[in-house]
């Protein structure tokens, strides 16, 4: 079986289930590393079902070598009440996140018992092929971001900055965004996310752009801060407080230590510096097939970072009415070593 097959199975064990229905397009793609835009799991502790529409099934079937996925070329929601009953499931388990009402409804008279389970757990470890396609969107969006703090913005709006930045990661090789672009200067940049307008970018004011891209199915996320000219003195010592937050924050995050105790180490970095209340927002967050997703590295996350975790180290100042800082990396959690995996993204040092 393969690491994630594998999963599923203990997952079955531990639950005490008998087979885990998904509904989602981000765990089918999880588990089958196939992409399609419709289609269903039934996973059992032997085998994986996966039902495909006839846009998708001869493509799984030329390109899936998996042996514990059996793909079914699905016509009928029925047939996946029919797996359910030739595999014997009594207690099935469900994507808390996904799964919805009209989802209950077909398969309430079919099964005796039904497990919410919060499915963004099995994605926390990465294998080394999500490993390898993160980084590749990750090495994009730095090199993008790199590029633009070249360019001449002043007299740009930051919605064309914004169109700058997504067109570049395209050329680089991106399927397309992983979330819209944050370009935001002067005095929008106290709002944390906010939304491209046609302000025009102007001398003396930072510019703050917070984008990423996604590569064969993976998320990037990063921020970087940059000065046009020479901002107000107070934003310049704002900005020297978050990036020694964020420093520390990627060189102590590791395994097995508690996402609370990172953000609570970059939080009391930031308070240190006189900023404390302007930092509103957690650290970061996971990184993966979504762009948000766990681990989390907040004040109420309790969970730990386990190995081959990715996520991101991002504190923040937003000063109302002046504007703010912010500096994001993402880093993959090892056993025996953190990997600063945003390192070829250039970070302004005052």
């Amino acid at each position: 079986m393969s690491f994630k097959t594998e999963l599923m199975k203990y997952t079955l064990e531990v639950n005490k289930a008998d087979a885990f229905f998904i509904v989602s397009d981000t765990n089918r793609f999880w588990l089958s590393e196939f992409m399609s835009s419709a289609g269903y799991v039934v996973a059992t502790k032997k085998l994986v079902y996966l039902f495909l529409d006839k846009r998708y099934y001869q493509k799984a079937m030329d390109t899936i070598t998996d042996p514990d996925i059996k793909i079914v070329c699905f016509t009928a929601k029925s047939q996946i009440l029919d797996c359910l009953k030739e595999n014997n499931v009594e207690t099935l388990m469900v994507e808390k996140e996904y799964f919805s009402f009209n989802d209950y409804l077909f398969v309430k008279n079919s099964i005796k018992n039904i497990i919410n389970f919060t499915s963004d757990v099995l994605r926390i470890q990465k294998t080394e092929f999500e490993v390898y396609n993160t980084q590749k969107a990750v090495d994009i969006t730095c090199e993008t971001l790199n590029w633009i703090q070249e360019q001449t913005l002043v007299g740009l709006t930051e919605i064309e900055v914004a169109n700058m930045v997504t067109c570049h990661m395209l050329e680089l090789g991106a399927s397309k965004n992983s979330f819209d672009p944050i370009v935001a200067s002067g005095k929008n940049g106290a709002y944390p996310h906010h939304q491209p307008t046609n302000k025009i970018i102007e001398n003396d004011e930072f510019v703050t752009i917070d984008t990423g891209c996604i590569y064969k199915g993976y998320c990037s996320d990063v921020t970087r801060t940059f000065p046009i000219g020479f901002p107000p003195e107070l934003l310049i010592n704002a900005y020297k407080a978050v990036y020694h937050s964020n420093s520390l924050g990627i060189q102590k995050a590791a395994y097995k230590m508690i996402g609370q105790d990172v953000d609570k180490l970059c939080r009391d970095t930031v308070t240190s510096y006189g900023f404390g209340e302007y930092f509103v927002h957690g650290t970061g967050h996971g990184v993966g097939i979504n762009i948000h997703e766990l681990p989390n590295v907040n004040s109420a996350y309790t969970g730990k970072l386990e190995n081959n975790s990715i996520v991101t180290i991002e504190p923040g100042i937003y000063i109302p009415d002046l504007g703010g800082i912010r500096i994001e990396d993402m880093v993959l959690i090892k056993t025996d070593s953190t990997v600063w995996m945003t390192e070829k993204g250039k970070r302004w040092v005052f």
